[in-house]
């Protein structure tokens, strides 16, 4: 067989076997108080048992990148019964995401209720593939009054932060609140919050959410759902996010201002405290000599572009210079003394950071 043909095949058998592989969310499960999750996983394959690792998230907007994660079997062509998931499988409380992944095909379903003899019937959660999640999102049929309430969960199924912007319109589509620039940490989950807390808006006195909807738009792609709740018998009606295709709305990152006191010394530079800087910070900079020799001061980002240009830095018991600038790029910076002269340990002083 030639080279050629044979590695179309392989690639068509490599592609053919990973066809499948799933990453799925579970937005909201959780065993706290009287309520608890029962979860189902079925393997729709007739030939094979599959091997599911599974992670929970826990609510609070942390960053969920180390959590642990466990594995169990579904054997084929059956459904996995998974009552009161969180504690069987996690051997753990509270409320979270969970995250269930495979190379192999499967779906997940989840049912949240409570432990009482009346109120909620209980919320229906699907479990969305990781492609589902969205950059541009719509929720619809929302209510806010004395008779409703409507909580809001955001799942992030990023090993990044995630910026969003969120926006509250009511039934005749007018705009009535934009929130603030919101950040989800890696693989971060907000749990079901009050839309009229002001985590994602603040809302207007008289504002008419008989019928309302939110929209929202973010930097990477995200689960969001709202639940909403009968304020007189509980029972509650989950609702999934669906596809917003409308204009794009730029979402400005947060602006985080951090300030650092950078001492000059011979032979030495130091920063304090130690650098902890995104892309899109502001940065302020005290720089001091602490030393009867002049030195100078320079910092320059990855590609090379100056940040803080060459200053003069004169010696001890002088008020510090102030020098400001915004790290538009991540990467590796580097600051150094820009004055030769300043002794025979010159060539020592100079040390990087990272802006992440």
């Amino acid at each position: 067989m030639p080279l050629r043909r044979l590695a179309l095949v392989l690639a068509i058998l490599i592609s053919t076997s990973n066809a499948f592989a799933k990453d799925v969310y579970l937005s909201i499960t959780g065993t706290v108080n009287n309520f608890r999750t029962d979860a189902r996983v079925f393997n729709p394959s007739a030939t094979k048992d599959i091997t599911i690792t599974a992670s929970f998230l826990p609510v609070g907007n942390v960053n969920n990148n180390g959590v642990g994660s466990t594995t169990f079997t579904v054997t084929k062509r059956q459904m996995r019964v998974l009552d009161d998931v969180v504690a069987a499988i996690f051997n753990t409380s509270g409320l979270g995401a969970i995250r269930l992944s495979s190379p192999d095909d499967f779906e997940a379903t989840a049912r949240i209720y409570a432990q009482v003899a009346t109120g909620t019937l209980g919320q229906f959660v699907p479990g969305l593939n990781v492609g589902q999640s969205m950059t541009k999102g719509v929720l619809l049929q929302l209510k806010s009054n004395a008779a409703f309430r409507t909580n809001i969960g955001v799942v992030s199924p990023v090993n990044a932060a995630v910026n969003v912007t969120w926006r509250l319109y009511d039934k005749n589509n007018a705009l009535i609140s934009t929130g603030p620039t919101m950040t989800l940490q890696p693989f971060g989950v907000i749990g079901p919050t009050n839309m009229a807390g002001g985590l994602f808006f603040p809302i207007p006195a008289g504002a008419d959410l008989n019928d309302a909807w939110v929209s929202y738009q973010s930097d990477n792609p995200i689960f969001a759902y709202a639940s909403v709740i009968d304020n007189s018998t509980t029972d509650p009606t989950f609702i999934p996010a669906v596809p917003d295709s409308g204009e794009t709305i730029v979402v400005p990152p947060p602006v985080t201002e951090k300030v650092y006191n950078v001492t000059l010394r011979s032979f030495e530079i130091t920063f304090s405290p130690a650098a902890d800087i995104q892309k899109g910070d502001k940065v302020t900079l005290n720089i001091v000599n602490t030393s009867s020799d002049q030195h100078g001061f320079s910092l320059i980002d990855t590609n090379g572009n100056v940040m803080v240009p060459a200053t003069l830095v004169p010696g001890p018991n002088r008020a510090p210079i102030v020098k400001t600038f915004t790290a538009t790029s991540q990467g590796t910076y580097t600051y150094f003394c820009t004055q030769p002269s300043c002794g025979s340990g010159h060539d020592s002083m100079f040390d990087t950071f990272t802006v992440r």
